[in-house]
């Protein structure tokens, strides 16, 4: 059967070629179509991303009452992707330069949770240590500690030594510059003479878990004093990112699924004007006691033969087109749906010509006018 499909193929090679043509359109549009929109896309949420569209920041005076429990009790809830809890700020400049700029030192309750900082050992069971405070590189550059390490003066006039080496992600960028306080928290809801919680940021592990972390982060502190605590949340921001995200996924399978069924439709018409330039082919096979069923196997893998050499032209096209441009390229599972697909297309695109070919009536076809 495939000796004789191959054979079919090669005895028309405009329409094959026509056919193998028009699959490997299939793959090229649709790969570079992809490719292009799921940059467009990507490009776009990340730009969303960056106005942050998963942090929820409570801001509270101290006075409100909110304890290190909170820490504890956020911990174990699925959806959260990190917790910051800050304490009240304590103005501080270097202590070798007195009149130098003054930066916030906070205390840092808890494990350090979305802050890197290589140098720190906070955390359960953690030990006490002499108070030592972590800056950021912005705090650092402020402070004018040129050496990486130093001495501060808060002031209380209490001396802190600092170490720079805190790396802040971008949800925090708003505490900038930033310098921290590590406080040992024994996970029991106390802490080591600790101030209350001033400032707690809580990421949600995407944007779709803001609202509910909301509700649960209102519920928790539903025991504070409530006119004094203000909650910020992008829960706005992450609507928009889903229905925006939601519209370029739209947007792109409409266009893919408009170019599959252009070219099923070529790939169809094609076969039509093959199956009628060789309708006396298929009626002398049919008088030959060829099956119908034979004839539709026929020119189904005829087809199959084409798409498959149609899709491997494509996918080389656009692979090498994608790279060329510097253009994303699609991940292998993708590429082999488009492949799978488009064969799939191409072969029922050629399913009505072949039950016309099959149901040609033999004598009628062997007439001779």
């Amino acid at each position: 059967m495939l000796r004789e499909a191959y054979a079919s193929a090669r005895s028309q090679v405009v329409a094959s070629l026509l056919t193998v043509a028009v699959v490997a359109g299939m793959c090229v549009a649709v790969l570079l179509t992809s490719a292009r929109t799921a940059a467009a896309q990507q490009a776009v949420i990340a730009h969303i991303d960056a106005l942050d569209t998963r942090s929820i920041v409570v801001r509270a005076d101290a006075s409100a009452g909110i304890s290190t429990e909170i820490i504890d009790q956020l911990q174990t809830v699925r959806g959260i992707a990190a917790i910051t809890a800050l304490g009240p700020p304590t103005d501080a400049h270097n202590a070798g330069i007195p009149d130098g700029t003054a930066v916030p030192i906070r205390p840092l309750y808890g494990a350090v949770t979305g802050l890197t900082d290589p140098h720190s050992s906070v955390g359960p069971g953690a030990p006490a240590r002499p108070p030592t405070a972590i800056a950021s590189p912005l705090a650092a550059l402020n402070l004018g500690l040129v050496d990486g390490q130093g001495g501060l003066l808060t002031e209380d006039g209490e001396g802190v030594a600092v170490t720079v080496g805190l790396r802040v992600p971008a949800y925090l960028a708003f505490l900038e510059p930033l310098v921290v306080r590590p406080v040992t928290v024994d996970w029991t809801g106390d802490t080591l003479d600790a101030p209350p919680v001033t400032v707690l940021v809580v990421l949600a592990t995407s944007p779709a878990e803001v609202a509910v972390v909301t509700r649960l982060l209102n519920g928790l502190l539903a025991g504070a004093d409530q006119s004094k605590i203000h909650l910020e949340t992008s829960a706005q921001l992450a609507a928009v990112r889903a229905v925006v995200n939601g519209e370029l996924n739209t947007y792109g399978r409409g266009t893919i699924l408009g170019i599959l069924a252009t070219s099923a439709a070529l790939t169809s018409i094609n076969l039509l004007a093959l199956v009628t330039m060789r309708r006396r082919d298929f009626g002398r096979r049919r008088a030959l006691g060829a099956t119908r069923m034979l004839i539709v196997t026929l020119l189904l893998t005829q087809v199959g033969i084409l798409a498959v050499t149609g899709v491997a032209a494509g996918i080389t096209i656009s692979v090498i087109t994608l790279n060329a441009t510097g253009n994303i390229t699609p991940p292998f599972t993708f590429i082999a749906a488009v492949s799978i697909t488009a064969i799939i297309a191409a072969l029922l695109a050629a399913l009505p010509p072949a039950l016309i070919a099959a149901r040609r009536d033999p004598l009628h076809e062997l007439r001779v006018p």
